[in-house]
């Protein structure tokens, strides 16, 4: 049995040229190009210290999103590019395997072709499971927490983030769910394989993160790979990446505004940390609650998955 939505890839061009250019495009060039215009941004965040009207953490951030912004939009355009120019396929063949056209032969409005309740369940489900993932730390350990709310350092980060995270988060389910994984089943016809491959790819794209010692490393690296198997299960058991655009969006909203380091490494304004854990710790906050994310997952949607596993290419 074919994964439909695996079989997207069959409806284009699948040349290495185009690969090989649009990985160059979405991973490398979008960064030489924003890392020009960051000169500008770089002057407007010199000259909003300079007139000192709002704090350092607010102009700090401002800075940090308008970048992410600029990259991120960046890749997600030539990706687009990309696919309609050098692949000749539609771009919704990396979200799911909706139709162009409905029964009539007329086309289909893009909103209408998102499956927008799976995208929402993925968003309600990811968000309580962020709650319990605060709070249960919390309670083992408050005195590495404090509450941190400033209402116009909030609102402004709130902006920023709504206005990034989404394109940001899209970008990669599109490109490491969609395109990659899609890459990945021309040549392997297992799809654990496809599936841990792509994983692992995401995870080290992740890999500094947190920072640069070794354990921040290690943890980034193998959460976003846990995150990046649960993201691609669902994506080949929903037939799209819906759901798990979703969850990603949500992940990111929440880390963002409300989880924070007190050595400033982010952007969190309700909840920061106020002194580095101990790697137990942060092993129990970072890696087990995803992995008790997977193993919930694959009992609730077993048949799903267990056919998802068990299709060949």
């Amino acid at each position: 049995m074919v994964s439909e939505f695996l079989n997207n890839v069959h409806k284009g061009k699948n040349g290495w040229k185009g690969y090989t250019i649009t990985t160059l495009l979405t991973m490398f060039l979008n960064s030489f190009v924003a890392v020009y215009y960051l000169f500008f941004l770089l002057g407007f965040y010199m000259l909003i210290n300079i007139f000192n009207s709002i704090s350092n953490h607010i102009t700090g951030s401002i800075y940090y999103f308008l970048s992410m912004f600029l990259i991120t939009g960046l890749a997600f355009l030539f990706l687009i590019l990309s696919i309609n120019v050098f692949h000749k396929r539609d771009i919704f063949s990396l979200i799911n395997t909706s139709k162009k056209y409905n029964f009539r032969g007329n086309p289909t409005e893009w909103y209408n072709r998102i499956r927008w309740n799976k995208f929402f369940k993925g968003v309600i489900i990811w968000s309580i499971f962020m709650i319990i993932n605060i709070f249960v730390p919390y309670f083992i350990d408050p005195s590495k927490f404090v509450l941190n709310f400033h209402l116009t350092q909030f609102i402004t980060l709130i902006i920023l983030l709504f206005l990034t995270i989404p394109i940001q988060a899209s970008f990669e389910e599109l490109f490491f769910r969609g395109y990659l994984n899609q890459g990945l089943s021309l040549k392997i016809k297992r799809p654990v394989i496809i599936i841990i491959i792509s994983s692992l790819v995401f995870g080290l794209g992740h890999i500094v993160n947190g920072g640069i010692e070794p354990i921040s490393m290690f943890l980034n690296t193998f959460s976003a790979f846990l995150f990046g198997i649960i993201a691609s299960l669902t994506t080949l058991a929903d037939d799209g990446i819906e759901f798990s655009s979703g969850l990603h969006i949500t992940n990111n909203i929440f880390a963002f505004s409300i989880l924070g380091s007190a050595d400033g490494n982010n952007f969190g304004t309700l909840l920061i940390q106020t002194e580095s854990m101990n790697f137990y710790f942060e092993l129990f906050w970072a890696i087990i609650p995803l992995i008790l994310f997977l193993l919930i997952l694959i009992v609730f949607r077993y048949d799903e998955i267990k056919k998802v596993l068990k299709r060949r290419f």
